[in-house]
């Protein structure tokens, strides 16, 4: 429901800017089309982060050559996908991602193959998403940053099928 997002927008938002994210700051999510990706990239933009993303099919190259010009503070993952009714893991990438992104301070895994048992300790400085916003339950109201019509919200990419991806900023107007 409307209320529901709500609230958990409001507590990722909280838990994010008790890490020191901030206006400016890039959010990451190598994530599929799942609810808590949308929830990440409306609790990002509520604080005045910058949101950006990679489809989890793409390769830890891919990955490294769009997040890697961007350098995120928070990596939002998932931990693995489907994709023509196989399961699909993506934590050894998500290793392989994370050792190669110095600018990346937490690694938030949420779990949409598999609930629970998942052995993070492979992965630098990750802990599930539950346990990153455990302490924030009680967070019922989300605090929005005033910023101007020009700061920048999202960034894109092109495909890079002529080179490293080029990144492609959109602003808080319009949007």
């Amino acid at each position: 429901t409307h209320a529901e997002l709500y609230l958990r927008v409001a507590r990722l938002a909280a838990a994010m800017k008790a890490e020191g994210i901030g206006p400016g700051d890039v959010v990451a999510a190598y994530m599929p089309n799942l609810p808590e990706t949308l929830i990440t990239l409306l609790a990002a933009s509520s604080i005045g982060a910058i949101f950006t993303s990679a489809s989890p099919d793409f390769g830890v190259q891919g990955v490294l050559d769009r997040f890697g010009q961007v350098e995120p503070k928070l990596l939002f993952v998932a931990d693995g996908y489907f994709y023509n009714g196989k399961e699909i893991d993506t934590l050894g990438k998500t290793r392989e991602i994370a050792v190669q992104l110095p600018s990346v301070k937490k690694v938030i895994v949420s779990p949409y193959v598999h609930e629970t048992g998942h052995d993070l300790s492979a992965i630098p400085n990750a802990l599930t998403r539950g346990d990153f916003v455990a302490p924030w339950r009680g967070v019922r109201e989300i605090e929005f940053n005033r910023l101007p019509f020009d700061h920048p919200l999202y960034i894109l990419y092109s495909s890079g099928t002529t080179g490293v991806p080029k990144c492609i900023v959109h602003s808080a107007g319009g949007a």
